[in-house]
């Protein structure tokens, strides 16, 4: 069944996620990218039922066969924005913060320099902000470093802050 985009069922949205953390697709016979398909789906989840598509974005993350940078820094946003995943996203970071990739790097510095004009912000914890600089010193001379405007991102949460590299 094709996925009707003027109004998607929540059982086609839960079956091609959970096809896509399965077996690398939503729908075998999609002629797009098994990750854009994935990217839509959960997008339309999302909007649908945010708790659900947050339980996904989680099992998009810790998914160890499936890797697509630009669908775990949409998995990393969505929960960075809701209260309820925040604080798993901080813990993704800590855990993982010496094999971030690029755009998930940028992602979380992007994050925290928008953060810092929040009236009421939430708790960064300890040794956060050091893991996140040293990722980009390991991080700055790669190629994708350019293609993602990550110095510049990493420039803004600096001055943010008032921290120096």
């Amino acid at each position: 069944m094709m996925m009707n985009p003027n109004k998607p069922e929540l059982k086609e949205l839960f079956d091609g996620l959970k096809s896509y953390l399965a077996y690398g697709y939503v729908n075998e016979l999609s002629p797009e990218d098994p990750a854009k398909d994935a990217f839509d789906y959960l997008n339309a989840l999302y909007l649908a039922n945010q708790h659900e598509g947050l339980v996904f974005c989680k099992l998009i993350l810790e998914s160890e066969i499936l890797y697509n940078d630009f669908l775990r820094a949409t998995c990393l946003s969505y929960l960075l924005l809701s209260e309820s995943g925040r604080e798993y996203s901080f813990s993704f970071f800590i855990e993982n913060s010496k094999a971030l990739s690029v755009p998930l790097l940028k992602e979380a510095l992007f994050y925290f320099y928008c953060a810092k004009n929040e009236t009421d912000p939430y708790p960064v914890p300890e040794g956060l902000f050091k893991n996140l600089m040293e990722r980009y010193e390991e991080l700055k001379d790669d190629p994708d470093a350019k293609i993602y405007h990550l110095h510049e991102t990493y420039n803004d949460f600096l001055k943010a802050y008032s921290l120096n590299n």
